[in-house]
């Protein structure tokens, strides 16, 4: 009988406070988590890519940045943002852009090392076949590398995003209205249906997290892939940067330069 009862704040969980406030419950969640991983795309393909550099000026400020996001937990990155943005930027921060720049910072790690493990699992002859044929290195990436590349890293950005999705809940500790404070205020309000109200969130989170893994489950099938994980973080494959470190032979022949010890 809670639980029917619980359905007439049905409204609170999905929207919060919206029209009459700002857009908040699960839809928030789930704007977040979209908003997180658009802005972090292109720092986290960036950062991946640069990974794989031999060159210590590039690959160790991007181990860096990785590393440490990584070994961060992601309350204290939040509590970072919210302290610090408004400091350096004034009061034109919002709670929400400081729980999307958290969140976008967070994601940042996570995807380079899906990008740099998708590149990694493309084989070396592929490039190298795209280059015999007179295409240039950019042209060599652009059309034949990357894109295989990017069906392979298909499943683990789903998956990702699935996990992203339920670490949105963290940035009700900084008052945001989100699913998780939305049952929080209900459960406030009235005590007597707590256990209803944590349950509806359970549900809320479940529903969207199984949709999305089962869809990441029917990508692995489709493209033929498992999710990968990301492997040998120490090697890298010079071959595939765009201006790629060379070094003289014996013979006085140029090769590409590799890190790698398994090359």
């Amino acid at each position: 009988m809670d639980f029917i009862a619980q359905l007439e704040n049905l409204r609170f969980y999905l929207i919060g406070p919206y029209p009459k406030g700002d857009m908040g419950g699960l839809a928030l969640n789930i704007i977040l988590a979209l908003l997180a991983v658009l802005f972090s795309f292109g720092v986290g393909a960036l950062a991946g890519y640069s990974r794989l550099s031999c060159r210590k000026y590039i690959k160790i400020p991007s181990m860096f940045f990785i590393e440490i996001i990584r070994a961060t937990p992601l309350l204290m990155i939040i509590f970072w943002m919210y302290f610090f943005l408004p400091y350096i930027f004034g009061n034109y921060v919002t709670l929400f852009w400081s729980a999307v720049a958290s969140l976008s910072l967070y994601a940042a790690a996570y995807q380079a090392e899906i990008v740099r493990a998708g590149i990694i699992a493309v084989p070396r002859g592929q490039l190298e076949a795209a280059l015999s044929t007179g295409m240039s290195r950019y042209k060599a990436m652009g059309y034949v590398v990357l894109p295989q590349a990017f069906r392979i890293m298909i499943p683990s950005f789903l998956s990702f995003f699935v996990s992203l999705f339920k670490d949105t809940s963290t940035v009700f500790v900084i008052g945001i209205i989100e699913l998780t404070q939305a049952g929080v205020i209900i459960s406030q309000r009235d005590p007597d249906k707590m256990y209803t109200a944590y349950a509806i969130m359970g549900i809320g989170f479940w529903t969207i997290s199984f949709s999305l893994s089962h869809l990441a489950r029917r990508l692995e099938k489709h493209v033929g892939v498992f999710d990968l994980e990301s492997y040998r973080p120490d090697a890298c494959r010079d071959e595939f940067m765009l201006m790629p470190k060379v070094k003289k032979t014996g013979e006085g022949m140029d090769v590409v330069n590799s890190c790698d010890p398994l090359r």
